[in-house]
């Protein structure tokens, strides 16, 4: 019999948060586990946040019984079986103790800090071969040879919701790469990420050298609809949704952390592109 340690996301909002946030969480949690010395195999359970298939927020309940957990087929990890022990996270106590990784925070300029979430971080969490192959073809096509600014767009609910990380239009967006390009003149190829469908064609439009990866973004709904906390996973128009969704954030952060310099607003994805980063020179926050 083997003993688990379930990493869940229960306590952290309302079916946990965005992708990034839940991440960090977690990643939290391994670092105390990695620490404290246990002798259970962590297990990280998101099979009752909003990345679930078959959630909607407007029955009940929310998420399926008897959910699968998604994280099993990104991430590679030990499951536990009947036959095996589950500790649960303690009854009573904060998933987020905040205190080892503040999510305001990217950390690219606190190397100690960041040396240990990496370290934890390639130790226990290891997406699946099938997201790593798309992630490496990618990177062999379009990256590869050249020297690439990852942008990361933040756009429609990010500026209702976090307005203290500042909000920017693709106008804004634009003025600043192309300071970012004059002063940084060995970019030649720059690579964009964003919710909003609308900031990805119009820098695209603006830069020759830009690319983007397809992924889902719905942005023709009114902006009460997208002012609503995860929005996008409300979305019931193609199979198997909140877990590509979770797939595609995995890729295009992954491919921001192979870029080599990053320019964006403070966010989860922001920060999980340093935390994944490998050839980061420079980041520029804006």
């Amino acid at each position: 019999m083997r003993k688990f340690y379930n990493i869940h996301l229960k306590k952290h909002g309302l079916y946990g948060c965005g992708f990034f946030s839940n991440y960090r969480v977690c990643l939290e949690q391994l670092i105390i586990h990695y620490d404290s010395k246990l002798d259970s195999i962590p297990y990280i359970d998101w099979s009752d946040t909003a990345f679930v298939d078959g959630f909607n927020p407007y029955v009940i309940p929310p998420v399926p019984e008897n959910s699968k957990n998604p994280f099993d087929y990104w991430f590679e990890q030990e499951i536990p079986t009947d036959d095996d022990m589950v500790i649960q996270f303690p009854v009573g106590e904060s998933m987020h103790r905040g205190d080892i990784i503040d999510h305001s925070k990217h950390y690219f300029d606190d190397a100690i800090s960041l040396n240990k979430q990496q370290t934890i971080d390639k130790l226990y969490l290891k997406p699946k071969q099938h997201i790593v192959k798309k992630i490496d073809n990618i990177y062999d096509k379009h990256f590869k040879g050249n020297t690439v600014l990852g942008i990361m767009a933040r756009g429609t609910e990010y500026n209702l919701y976090h307005p203290n990380y500042g909000t920017y239009t693709i106008d804004g967006y634009i003025k600043k790469i192309n300071e970012t390009l004059e002063n940084n003149q060995d970019i030649n190829k720059i690579f964009i990420v964003s919710e909003d469908q609308h900031y990805v064609d119009k820098i695209h439009k603006n830069f020759a050298n830009s690319i983007y990866v397809e992924a889902y973004r719905k942005t023709t709904e009114s902006d009460e609809y997208c002012s609503m906390a995860l929005w996008p996973n409300f979305y019931n128009g193609r199979s198997d949704h909140r877990r590509k969704l979770g797939e595609e954030t995995i890729i295009q952060t992954k491919l921001l952390g192979k870029c080599d310099y990053l320019l964006g607003i403070h966010s989860g994805i922001f920060a999980g592109a340093v935390l994944w980063g490998e050839n980061l020179k420079k980041i520029f926050k804006l």
